[in-house]
């Protein structure tokens, strides 16, 4: 108990370090007006699959669809990569770090075997000398812990029979966490020097081909990064400014998010204290398929490949996040046009028989 006890105060401490050079994404949600609200549905299992999805938003799923898809225990290889540094900077950061830790604690031990012993001083100094491999381990451990709190998570079709069970003062459920995979489009996207910017000082995402994370002026100048500002809905009358539903995220900007482009869906996974979604306890990283796929957000807390074979593995899902797509991304548009021109062809076809 003494070792354990010893070696996560050394890992609670390193974690204040954490900030140094890796930053979570901003999430600013817009309220809906009173007539509005989440289009929701609930998945039963005897059912199978997901039923009539194309006119719903979000995607009720069970709890081990969600634990498949949040990273609570060893990190995935995109959270280790993130805490070794997508730039120079952060990898130098992060390797300066290591090394001081590893210096340091190894020769903190030399001291210590004098007051705690032998035995629990060449423990500390192993944790030290490997910190370079244990370091991304733990921080990414207490950075997926962080995403759910500690909280159970709960199938969103319990039975809820027991309101004085469910539901406390304020109206929020107390069983633990609800997940669902939110389908929307992107209804605007640009950059910002600043989170808190107005919309008079946005950037057009088109203005900054050729940016570079390595070359952000910037970061160069004032040590902060361009941010992007990507604001997602999944109600048309959104895209002309009435009311609706929105989630606006912002995150550093990356060479990654060049290909974005509106009316492109998303998807991503939420999770609620209310069997409703009323509210928002965590919101996770973005997926665009037709970027890519581009991942947006500063930390992978999905893991990735799980998803990606939902929606591959799943018809019904993949269709109803195409459904989503406007513009040049709007699928059903696509599919009229393509029947036009077919039809089109038929008429010119037997036009030229009778001639």
């Amino acid at each position: 108990m003494l070792q354990r006890l010893v070696l996560f105060l050394i890992v609670d401490i390193q974690l204040v370090y954490n900030e140094a050079f890796v930053h979570m994404p901003t999430h600013h949600f817009s309220q809906p007006s009173s007539s509005s609200s989440w289009r929701t549905t609930r998945k039963h299992r005897r059912q199978g699959g997901h039923s009539q999805l194309c006119h719903m938003t979000l995607i009720p799923l069970d709890r081990e669809e969600v634990n498949q898809l949040i990273t609570k225990r060893l990190p995935t290889p995109a959270q280790y990569a993130t805490y070794w540094g997508r730039t120079s900077r952060e990898q130098y950061n992060a390797a300066f770090e290591s090394f001081g830790v590893s210096f340091l604690g190894v020769f903190a031990a030399y001291f210590l075997s004098f007051a705690v012993g032998q035995f629990v001083a060449t423990i500390l100094g192993m944790v030290a000398g490997f910190w370079v491999l244990l370091g991304p381990e733990f921080k990414a451990y207490q950075r997926n812990w962080e995403l759910t709190a500690g909280r159970e998570i709960v199938d969103p079709w319990t039975d809820d029979d027991d309101e004085s069970f469910l539901y406390n003062e304020n109206g929020e459920d107390k069983r633990g966490l609800y997940g669902a995979l939110y389908l929307g489009r992107i209804s605007n996207v640009c950059v910002v020097e600043d989170p808190y910017d107005l919309p008079q000082d946005e950037y057009p995402l088109e203005e900054f081909e050729g940016y570079t994370m390595e070359t952000d002026e910037l970061e160069r100048i004032t040590g902060k990064p361009f941010n992007l500002r990507l604001r997602v809905t999944d109600d048309v009358s959104s895209d002309y400014g009435n009311s609706g539903r929105e989630l606006q995220i912002h995150t550093r900007m990356s060479e990654e998010y060049l290909d974005l482009e509106k009316g492109m869906p998303v998807c991503t996974l939420l999770l609620s204290t209310s069997q409703k979604f009323e509210s928002l306890a965590a919101l996770t990283d973005f997926m665009v398929p037709d970027a890519g796929p581009c991942w947006i957000g500063d930390y992978p807390y999905i893991d990735r490949p799980v998803l990606e074979n939902m929606l591959v593995q799943d018809d019904e899902l993949w269709h109803a996040l195409r459904m989503e797509g406007r513009g040049q991304w709007d699928i059903q548009s696509n599919m009229e046009m393509v029947e036009d021109e077919i039809f089109d062809d038929d008429d010119d076809d037997a036009n030229d028989d009778i001639f």
